[in-house]
């Protein structure tokens, strides 16, 4: 269960990194395309004259996606040790924290980055609402990158339960 968990992990930071590459590849070629804004320009002069807010969500959109992608890096490191059978240990407690810090930290960062849009959308009279996954998923990383520093704490007292057990016996 634990290798299947360390493998799919894997799998995703793999398949993140590769479309980071694959975005950087894509920028010469003046196509944007993100999650949050899509912007097409055919030379660079209609590159220079995009609104501030698009480049503001363009920026917010790869600083999310890096700062999820560091999450998961933290979140493989923890794996490594599951794998070893090694529960209790001061990295894996420190890796948990530190990738739910990233979480919450891409959660807020997407959602500042959809509230832009969404205000560059209503300035220019397109006002309209979608029920979708833009509330959903700055939620769900909230969510589980609350779980990753509660799992973090709960892993710490068990540390120091178990060293006060080892102590007595």
């Amino acid at each position: 269960m634990i290798r299947i968990l360390k493998f799919l992990i894997d799998t995703l930071f793999i398949l993140l990194c590769l479309g980071l590459l694959g975005f950087i590849f894509i920028l010469p070629f003046e196509i944007f395309s993100t999650r949050i804004v899509s912007v097409e320009v055919k030379s660079f002069e209609e590159l220079n004259n995009l609104p501030f807010l698009y480049w503001l969500g363009i920026i917010l959109s790869i600083i999310t996606y890096i700062l999820f992608l560091i999450g998961l890096n933290y979140l493989r490191k923890a794996t490594n040790f599951f794998t070893k059978n090694t529960f209790f240990h001061n990295t894996i407690i420190k890796y948990l924290k530190r990738s739910g810090m990233f979480f919450i930290l891409s959660a807020i960062v997407l959602t500042v980055a959809y509230m832009i849009v969404w205000l560059l959308e209503a300035s220019a009279g397109h006002m309209k609402l979608i029920l979708g996954t833009n509330v959903m998923i700055p939620l769900f990383l909230c969510i589980v990158g609350l779980f990753f520093i509660l799992q973090s704490k709960i892993l710490e007292q068990a540390k120091t339960f178990k060293e006060e057990n080892d102590l007595t016996v």
